[in-house]
């Protein structure tokens, strides 16, 4: 096996702004592991909430390329003893991980010619319908913003610690579209009760992340009539049983728990808890995305806009159309990078 990394800066089409503040670029880092005439590529979208650079990233996957160069990947089962190990090198970094997870799950799909949603689940992959974000926004960029999704099937709003209703309305007088509200933690000295009674007149579904994880505790008083989906209270498979009386939903996000390989553990025991899930993402390329829907095939909710959402994508994969996504015809994870990104 030969192990190429690099990163590249990616750009939102607009500036992206959630309750932790606005980015206007991501540095993200995309590997390509090459063998037997094959290639199956990987991207990890570290994040400064989790303590993750896209230097450490670099530097973790640097320290795991003997090891991953010597890998002879026959079985799923192979790619879980590998995952394992890259964790015992890479630690703490899952971003690191999901990197080289993801690439060993397309490089064996694309071996066998199937998709990595064959390998991973045994059907073929169906197009995904997926929420599309809306992050703070001055009244100008919200009304662009809601003219390109309002005719989608799902909706996110992102929102601050003012817990302000103005832009759910503003979108709910404009769209039929289910509609999430997202705090992003943000949400910590809101009355979530009363909060949740108004979300709901407006016909929202769900409500994601209200407290800090410090604060998940409280979450049961609070009482809320709508329900609440975990994101940063529910980073790795084990926080899966501990959010379960808090949450009645979780968010998978492929880097923060380190992969297509925890990630369809955390999906196979959600199901034994009879517990909702979504597959959520950063902002990334169509690579991340890729594997974010094999995941989706199993979930309920999808939050898979990353792609979308920035400007300069520089992969190519599954085809974003009015709110979902349509699986490309290829094996592996249908993904091919633009020239000369390696």
């Amino acid at each position: 096996m030969k192990l190429t990394c690099v990163s590249r800066e990616l750009h939102p089409r607009h500036a992206f702004r959630i309750s932790r503040g606005q980015r206007d670029e991501v540095r993200n880092v995309f590997v390509r592991l090459e063998g037997d005439g094959l290639a199956g590529y990987g991207e990890a979208s570290p994040n400064a909430f989790y303590q993750e650079t896209w230097e450490d990233v670099m530097e973790k996957i640097e320290a795991a390329r003997a090891f991953m160069e010597t890998l002879e990947l026959q079985t799923v089962a192979g790619i879980e003893a590998a995952w394992a190990k890259i964790w015992e090198i890479v630690a703490p970094s899952r971003a690191a991980l999901c990197a080289l997870d993801l690439a060993m799950w397309d490089w064996l799909a694309r071996r066998r010619g199937v998709s990595v949603t064959k390998l991973m689940w045994d059907r073929q992959p169906q197009p995904v319908t997926t929420f599309c974000t809306i992050g703070l926004s001055s009244a100008e960029e919200l009304a662009v913003k809601v003219e390109e999704v309002r005719t989608f099937p799902r909706i996110k709003i992102k929102s601050d610690a003012s817990a302000s209703l103005s832009t759910v309305k503003y979108v709910r007088g404009r769209t039929a579209a289910q509609l999430a509200v997202d705090a992003n933690c943000a949400w910590g000295g809101a009355d979530l009760r009363a909060l949740s009674q108004e979300l709901a007149a407006l016909h929202v579904i769900f409500i994601e992340q209200p407290y800090p994880p410090a604060r998940d505790a409280d979450l049961a008083g609070a009482r809320s009539v709508l329900p609440l989906l975990a994101d940063e209270s529910c980073v790795v498979e084990e926080d899966v049983p501990r959010i379960g009386g808090l949450f009645d939903a979780f968010n998978i996000k492929l880097v923060k728990c380190g992969g297509l390989t925890p990630a369809r553990r955390m999906v196979l025991r959600g199901k034994v808890l009879r517990q909702t899930m979504m597959v959520g993402c950063m902002l990334e390329s169509s690579a991340l995305i890729a594997a974010g829907a094999a995941v989706a095939q199993r979930t309920s909710y999808a939050d898979l806009d990353g792609a979308w959402l920035i400007a300069d994508d520089p992969f190519r994969g599954w085809q974003f159309a009015g709110g979902v996504l349509t699986p490309p015809p290829g094996p592996g994870l249908g993904v091919e990078p633009e020239a000369g990104l390696f």
